[in-house]
Protein backbone atom coordinates (compact mmCIF):
# COMPACT_ATOMS: atom_id res chain seq x y z
CA UNK A 1 0.00 0.00 0.00
CA UNK A 2 1.84 3.26 -1.07
CA UNK A 3 2.99 5.60 1.86
CA UNK A 4 0.55 8.44 0.05
CA UNK A 5 -2.90 6.56 0.89
CA UNK A 6 -4.46 6.87 4.41
CA UNK A 7 -7.30 5.03 5.35
CA UNK A 8 -9.74 7.06 7.42
CA UNK A 9 -13.21 5.19 8.31
CA UNK A 10 -14.91 5.11 11.54
CA UNK A 11 -16.93 2.02 12.85
CA UNK A 12 -19.85 1.18 14.12
CA UNK A 13 -18.13 0.00 17.12
CA UNK A 14 -15.38 2.15 17.82
CA UNK A 15 -15.39 5.63 17.53
CA UNK A 16 -12.22 8.22 17.18
CA UNK A 17 -11.92 11.81 16.12
CA UNK A 18 -10.78 12.36 12.34
CA UNK A 19 -11.56 15.11 9.90
CA UNK A 20 -13.44 14.47 6.96
CA UNK A 21 -15.36 15.97 3.91
CA UNK A 22 -18.56 17.58 3.60
CA UNK A 23 -21.42 17.38 1.40
CA UNK A 24 -20.28 20.60 0.15
CA UNK A 25 -17.04 19.88 0.09
CA UNK A 26 -17.22 16.21 -1.16
CA UNK A 27 -14.01 15.84 -2.60
CA UNK A 28 1.30 -9.63 4.62
CA UNK A 29 1.59 -13.44 5.74
CA UNK A 30 -0.93 -14.64 8.14
CA UNK A 31 -3.33 -17.23 9.76
CA UNK A 32 -7.30 -17.85 10.25
CA UNK A 33 -8.15 -18.94 13.27
CA UNK A 34 -11.65 -20.20 14.92
CA UNK A 35 -13.68 -18.17 17.37
CA UNK A 36 -15.89 -19.28 19.67
CA UNK A 37 -17.71 -16.40 20.69
CA UNK A 38 -20.33 -16.55 23.29
CA UNK A 39 -23.05 -14.47 21.66
CA UNK A 40 -27.16 -13.77 22.47
CA UNK A 41 -29.07 -16.87 21.90
CA UNK A 42 -29.17 -16.83 18.38
CA UNK A 43 -32.54 -18.25 16.68
CA UNK A 44 -32.61 -21.40 14.42
CA UNK A 45 -30.39 -20.36 11.54
CA UNK A 46 -33.48 -20.58 8.92
CA UNK A 47 -36.01 -19.00 11.48
CA UNK A 48 -37.33 -15.26 11.73
CA UNK A 49 -38.43 -14.46 15.25
CA UNK A 50 -40.91 -12.16 15.33
CA UNK A 51 -40.85 -9.78 18.30
CA UNK A 52 -42.99 -6.62 19.08
CA UNK A 53 -42.73 -3.23 17.37
CA UNK A 54 -40.65 -0.56 19.57
CA UNK A 55 -40.33 2.26 16.41
CA UNK A 56 -42.74 4.29 14.45
CA UNK A 57 -41.70 3.78 10.94
CA UNK A 58 -39.21 6.49 10.07
CA UNK A 59 -40.77 10.07 9.85
CA UNK A 60 -38.56 10.76 6.73
CA UNK A 61 -39.53 7.96 4.46
CA UNK A 62 -41.43 9.81 2.23
CA UNK A 63 -38.75 12.08 1.62
CA UNK A 64 -36.09 9.27 1.13
CA UNK A 65 -38.01 7.65 -1.16
CA UNK A 66 -38.59 11.25 -3.56
CA UNK A 67 -34.73 11.31 -3.83
CA UNK A 68 -34.93 8.16 -6.19
CA UNK A 69 -36.39 7.84 -9.43
CA UNK A 70 -37.01 4.40 -11.31
CA UNK A 71 -38.16 1.06 -10.13
CA UNK A 72 -34.88 -0.40 -9.74
CA UNK A 73 -33.54 2.39 -7.67
CA UNK A 74 -36.97 2.34 -5.19
CA UNK A 75 -35.60 -1.34 -4.51
CA UNK A 76 -31.97 -0.47 -4.11
CA UNK A 77 -33.28 1.82 -1.34
CA UNK A 78 -35.67 -0.76 -0.03
CA UNK A 79 -32.96 -3.26 0.20
CA UNK A 80 -30.64 -0.96 1.91
CA UNK A 81 -29.86 -1.03 6.04
CA UNK A 82 -28.70 1.39 8.71
CA UNK A 83 -27.55 0.00 11.91
CA UNK A 84 -29.75 1.09 14.68
CA UNK A 85 -26.56 1.04 17.47
CA UNK A 86 -23.79 3.50 17.44
CA UNK A 87 -25.97 5.99 14.98
CA UNK A 88 -23.71 4.53 12.39
CA UNK A 89 -22.72 1.40 9.98
CA UNK A 90 -25.17 0.44 7.26
CA UNK A 91 -25.32 -2.50 4.97
CA UNK A 92 -27.36 -4.11 1.95
CA UNK A 93 -29.59 -7.19 1.67
CA UNK A 94 -28.67 -9.25 -1.63
CA UNK A 95 -30.75 -12.36 -1.31
CA UNK A 96 -34.49 -12.67 -0.68
CA UNK A 97 -33.80 -15.30 2.12
CA UNK A 98 -32.09 -12.45 4.22
CA UNK A 99 -28.83 -12.41 3.61
CA UNK A 100 -27.19 -8.90 4.48
CA UNK A 101 -23.58 -7.95 3.45
CA UNK A 102 -21.71 -4.53 5.38
CA UNK A 103 -17.57 -4.10 5.97
CA UNK A 104 -16.04 -6.19 8.57
CA UNK A 105 -14.62 -3.25 10.72
CA UNK A 106 -18.62 -2.11 11.36
CA UNK A 107 -18.11 -5.49 13.67
CA UNK A 108 -14.91 -4.42 14.75
CA UNK A 109 -11.67 -2.91 13.40
CA UNK A 110 -9.63 -5.44 15.17
CA UNK A 111 -9.83 -9.00 15.30
CA UNK A 112 -9.25 -8.64 19.17
CA UNK A 113 -12.64 -6.13 18.63
CA UNK A 114 -14.53 -8.52 16.64
CA UNK A 115 -14.08 -11.41 19.03
CA UNK A 116 -15.12 -9.29 22.30
CA UNK A 117 -18.19 -7.38 20.37
CA UNK A 118 -22.15 -9.09 20.59
CA UNK A 119 -22.65 -10.71 17.26
CA UNK A 120 -26.41 -9.13 16.98
CA UNK A 121 -27.29 -5.75 16.15
CA UNK A 122 -30.14 -4.26 15.10
CA UNK A 123 -30.69 -2.83 11.67
CA UNK A 124 -33.38 -0.56 9.77
CA UNK A 125 -34.90 -0.15 6.44
CA UNK A 126 -35.21 2.97 5.09
CA UNK A 127 -39.22 3.34 6.37
CA UNK A 128 -38.00 2.52 9.96
CA UNK A 129 -38.77 -1.58 10.08
CA UNK A 130 -36.01 -2.92 11.72
CA UNK A 131 -34.68 -6.44 12.03
CA UNK A 132 -31.84 -7.88 13.93
CA UNK A 133 -28.73 -9.72 12.13
CA UNK A 134 -25.98 -12.10 13.37
CA UNK A 135 -22.62 -11.42 11.97
CA UNK A 136 -21.78 -15.48 10.17
CA UNK A 137 -18.76 -14.19 8.63
CA UNK A 138 -16.00 -11.97 9.26
CA UNK A 139 -13.19 -10.91 7.02
CA UNK A 140 -10.91 -8.62 8.17
CA UNK A 141 -8.83 -8.80 5.19
CA UNK A 142 -11.53 -8.05 2.34
CA UNK A 143 -13.35 -5.45 5.18
CA UNK A 144 -16.43 -7.73 4.33
CA UNK A 145 -19.17 -9.05 6.86
CA UNK A 146 -21.84 -11.42 6.00
CA UNK A 147 -24.75 -11.00 8.02
CA UNK A 148 -28.24 -13.06 8.07
CA UNK A 149 -31.64 -11.58 9.58
CA UNK A 150 -32.82 -13.89 12.75
CA UNK A 151 -35.65 -11.91 13.86
CA UNK A 152 -37.94 -9.03 12.26
CA UNK A 153 -40.09 -6.22 14.49
CA UNK A 154 -43.85 -7.46 14.23
CA UNK A 155 -46.95 -4.43 14.68
CA UNK A 156 -48.04 -5.56 17.94
CA UNK A 157 -51.01 -6.71 16.83
CA UNK A 158 -50.73 -10.57 16.36
CA UNK A 159 -51.09 -9.70 12.63
CA UNK A 160 -48.14 -11.90 11.05
CA UNK A 161 -45.58 -10.38 9.13
CA UNK A 162 -45.14 -10.56 5.14
CA UNK A 163 -41.78 -12.48 5.50
CA UNK A 164 -42.61 -15.13 8.45
CA UNK A 165 -45.29 -15.87 5.49
CA UNK A 166 -42.50 -16.56 3.41
CA UNK A 167 -42.20 -13.29 1.44
CA UNK A 168 -38.95 -12.51 0.43
CA UNK A 169 -36.91 -9.56 1.39
CA UNK A 170 -35.74 -6.80 -1.01
CA UNK A 171 -32.32 -7.31 -2.60
CA UNK A 172 -30.11 -5.75 -5.06
CA UNK A 173 -28.48 -8.39 -7.78
CA UNK A 174 -24.78 -8.31 -7.87
CA UNK A 175 -23.72 -6.35 -11.16
CA UNK A 176 -22.48 -8.86 -13.50
CA UNK A 177 -19.07 -7.36 -14.14
CA UNK A 178 -16.97 -4.90 -12.97
CA UNK A 179 -18.10 -0.82 -14.63
CA UNK A 180 -16.38 0.99 -16.96
CA UNK A 181 -14.94 3.69 -15.64
CA UNK A 182 -16.95 7.04 -14.61
CA UNK A 183 -20.01 4.70 -14.45
CA UNK A 184 -22.41 7.00 -12.72
CA UNK A 185 -23.89 5.37 -9.23
CA UNK A 186 -25.21 6.16 -6.00
CA UNK A 187 -24.45 5.58 -2.34
CA UNK A 188 -27.12 4.82 0.17
CA UNK A 189 -26.29 4.44 3.49
CA UNK A 190 -26.61 6.62 7.40
CA UNK A 191 -24.02 9.42 7.51
CA UNK A 192 -24.05 9.48 11.06
CA UNK A 193 -25.29 11.92 13.52
CA UNK A 194 -22.02 12.96 15.56
CA UNK A 195 -20.34 16.10 13.67
CA UNK A 196 -16.67 15.12 13.83
CA UNK A 197 -15.40 18.81 13.13
CA UNK A 198 -17.25 19.35 16.27
CA UNK A 199 -15.50 19.90 20.02
CA UNK A 200 -18.70 19.83 21.67
CA UNK A 201 -20.30 16.87 20.64
CA UNK A 202 -22.95 18.59 18.14
CA UNK A 203 -24.96 16.47 16.28
CA UNK A 204 -25.01 16.62 12.54
CA UNK A 205 -28.67 17.77 11.01
CA UNK A 206 -28.35 14.68 8.12
CA UNK A 207 -31.06 12.60 7.15
CA UNK A 208 -30.58 9.11 8.95
CA UNK A 209 -30.87 8.03 5.09
CA UNK A 210 -28.69 9.88 2.63
CA UNK A 211 -29.07 8.84 -0.87
CA UNK A 212 -25.59 10.39 -2.87
CA UNK A 213 -24.62 10.32 -6.55
CA UNK A 214 -20.94 10.18 -7.91
CA UNK A 215 -19.26 8.12 -10.41
CA UNK A 216 -16.83 4.86 -10.02
CA UNK A 217 -13.14 6.01 -10.32
CA UNK A 218 -11.36 2.94 -11.01
CA UNK A 219 -8.98 0.81 -8.92
CA UNK A 220 -5.67 1.46 -7.00
CA UNK A 221 -3.47 0.46 -9.36
CA UNK A 222 -1.10 -2.68 -8.65
CA UNK A 223 -3.43 -3.50 -5.38
CA UNK A 224 -4.93 -6.83 -4.76
CA UNK A 225 -8.60 -5.80 -5.09
CA UNK A 226 -9.10 -8.48 -2.27
CA UNK A 227 -7.13 -6.74 0.38
CA UNK A 228 -9.18 -3.85 1.38
CA UNK A 229 -7.24 -4.17 5.24
CA UNK A 230 -5.90 -0.67 4.32
CA UNK A 231 -8.19 0.80 2.26
CA UNK A 232 -10.35 -0.02 -0.04
CA UNK A 233 -9.13 -0.71 -3.13
CA UNK A 234 -12.26 0.71 -5.52
CA UNK A 235 -12.47 4.53 -6.18
CA UNK A 236 -15.58 6.55 -6.51
CA UNK A 237 -16.43 10.12 -5.32
CA UNK A 238 -20.43 9.58 -4.07
CA UNK A 239 -20.45 12.06 -1.21
CA UNK A 240 -20.21 10.07 2.37
CA UNK A 241 -19.77 10.66 5.87
CA UNK A 242 -18.23 8.04 8.47
CA UNK A 243 -21.09 6.32 8.95
CA UNK A 244 -21.85 5.27 5.54
CA UNK A 245 -19.15 2.33 6.23
CA UNK A 246 -21.15 -0.56 4.41
CA UNK A 247 -23.44 1.14 1.94
CA UNK A 248 -23.99 0.23 -0.98
CA UNK A 249 -22.89 1.67 -4.47
CA UNK A 250 -24.84 0.80 -7.36
CA UNK A 251 -24.97 1.68 -10.79
CA UNK A 252 -27.45 4.30 -11.17
CA UNK A 253 -28.34 2.70 -14.48
CA UNK A 254 -29.94 -0.39 -13.11
CA UNK A 255 -29.62 -0.30 -9.16
CA UNK A 256 -27.19 -3.54 -9.11
CA UNK A 257 -23.89 -3.93 -6.74
CA UNK A 258 -20.77 -2.52 -7.65
CA UNK A 259 -19.42 -2.15 -4.49
CA UNK A 260 -19.82 -1.27 -0.66
CA UNK A 261 -18.35 2.14 0.63
CA UNK A 262 -15.33 1.64 3.07
CA UNK A 263 -12.85 4.53 4.06
CA UNK A 264 -11.59 7.65 2.38
CA UNK A 265 -8.26 9.07 1.55
CA UNK A 266 -7.77 12.30 3.63
CA UNK A 267 -5.31 13.58 0.95
CA UNK A 268 -6.35 13.47 -2.37
CA UNK A 269 -10.23 13.56 -0.96
CA UNK A 270 -11.16 9.92 -3.07
CA UNK A 271 -13.88 8.09 -1.68
CA UNK A 272 -12.87 4.12 -1.03
CA UNK A 273 -14.98 1.33 -1.36
CA UNK A 274 -14.78 -3.29 -1.60
CA UNK A 275 -15.52 -4.00 -5.00
CA UNK A 276 -17.25 -6.31 -6.65
CA UNK A 277 -14.54 -8.87 -6.96
CA UNK A 278 -14.29 -9.00 -3.70
CA UNK A 279 -17.58 -9.97 -2.87
CA UNK A 280 -17.69 -12.27 -5.52
CA UNK A 281 -15.15 -14.08 -4.26
CA UNK A 282 -16.15 -13.59 -0.55
CA UNK A 283 -19.18 -15.09 -1.34
CA UNK A 284 -18.19 -17.69 -3.23
CA UNK A 285 -15.54 -18.88 -0.49
CA UNK A 286 -18.79 -19.12 2.00
CA UNK A 287 -20.83 -20.54 -0.43
CA UNK A 288 -21.56 -23.17 2.03
CA UNK A 289 -23.12 -20.83 4.77
CA UNK A 290 -25.15 -19.12 2.48
CA UNK A 291 -25.99 -21.97 0.70
CA UNK A 292 -25.32 -23.78 -2.12
CA UNK A 293 -27.87 -22.26 -4.38
CA UNK A 294 -27.87 -18.85 -3.99
CA UNK A 295 -23.84 -19.63 -5.26
CA UNK A 296 -24.98 -21.70 -8.10
CA UNK A 297 -27.53 -18.72 -9.41
CA UNK A 298 -24.25 -16.51 -9.15
CA UNK A 299 -21.81 -17.12 -12.55
CA UNK A 300 -19.44 -14.73 -11.05
CA UNK A 301 -18.62 -12.82 -14.81
CA UNK A 302 -17.32 -10.28 -13.18
CA UNK A 303 -13.99 -11.88 -12.95
CA UNK A 304 -13.88 -11.86 -16.53
CA UNK A 305 -14.24 -8.08 -16.39
CA UNK A 306 -11.81 -8.01 -13.54
CA UNK A 307 -9.00 -9.93 -15.66
CA UNK A 308 -9.53 -7.59 -18.83
CA UNK A 309 -9.45 -4.47 -16.69
CA UNK A 310 -6.24 -5.58 -15.08
CA UNK A 311 -4.51 -6.63 -18.24
CA UNK A 312 -5.37 -2.40 -18.96
CA UNK A 313 -4.53 -1.02 -16.01
CA UNK A 314 -1.96 -3.55 -14.50
CA UNK A 315 -3.86 -4.80 -11.24
CA UNK A 316 -2.60 -7.41 -9.48
CA UNK A 317 -5.48 -9.75 -9.74
CA UNK A 318 -6.95 -11.51 -7.08
CA UNK A 319 -9.14 -14.80 -9.35
CA UNK A 320 -8.56 -17.31 -6.93
CA UNK A 321 -9.78 -17.73 -3.65
CA UNK A 322 -7.09 -17.25 -0.84
CA UNK A 323 -5.71 -20.15 1.00
CA UNK A 324 -7.05 -20.01 4.57
CA UNK A 325 -8.03 -22.14 7.58
CA UNK A 326 -11.35 -21.44 8.20
CA UNK A 327 -13.03 -23.53 10.93
CA UNK A 328 -16.78 -23.76 11.34
CA UNK A 329 -18.40 -23.74 14.37
CA UNK A 330 -20.45 -27.13 14.51
CA UNK A 331 -24.47 -26.74 13.76
CA UNK A 332 -25.90 -27.97 16.74
CA UNK A 333 -29.54 -27.23 18.22
CA UNK A 334 -30.08 -24.23 16.27
CA UNK A 335 -26.68 -22.81 16.83
CA UNK A 336 -24.85 -20.94 14.07
CA UNK A 337 -21.69 -21.03 12.35
CA UNK A 338 -19.56 -17.99 12.93
CA UNK A 339 -16.26 -18.04 10.83
CA UNK A 340 -13.79 -14.87 11.26
CA UNK A 341 -10.69 -14.88 9.11
CA UNK A 342 -8.21 -12.65 10.34
CA UNK A 343 -6.73 -9.69 8.04
CA UNK A 344 -3.45 -11.83 8.09
CA UNK A 345 -4.87 -15.04 6.95
CA UNK A 346 -2.14 -17.23 5.60
CA UNK A 347 -1.42 -17.00 1.50
CA UNK A 348 0.75 -20.43 1.65
CA UNK A 349 0.36 -22.22 -1.55
CA UNK A 350 -0.08 -25.83 0.36
CA UNK A 351 -3.53 -25.14 2.21
CA UNK A 352 -6.75 -26.54 1.28
CA UNK A 353 -8.45 -23.56 -0.85
CA UNK A 354 -11.92 -23.28 0.44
Amino acid sequence: MSNATKRNLRSSTKQRPLAVPTPNNPSTTSYSLNISPDPTPPAPKDVITIIPRANPLSKDAPNTRASVSGGHLYNALAASLIFAQHEAGSAVCIDPDGWVITCAHCFGETEEEYITSTKTRWLLFYDGRAVQVECRVWDAKRDLALLKIIAIESDGTGATSDHNNGAPFPFVPLCPRMPELNTPIICIGQPGREDLESTTGRKTDYDLVEVSRGAYRGMIPGTDPCDNSEIGTLKHDAWTYWGHSGAPLLQALGGSLVGLHSSWDDRAGMRHGVPLVAIEMFLREHGEVIGCQFVRQREFTVLVGLEEEGRERGLVQCLVARPSKVIQTPDEKGSVDVIVISSDSSDDGDEEIR
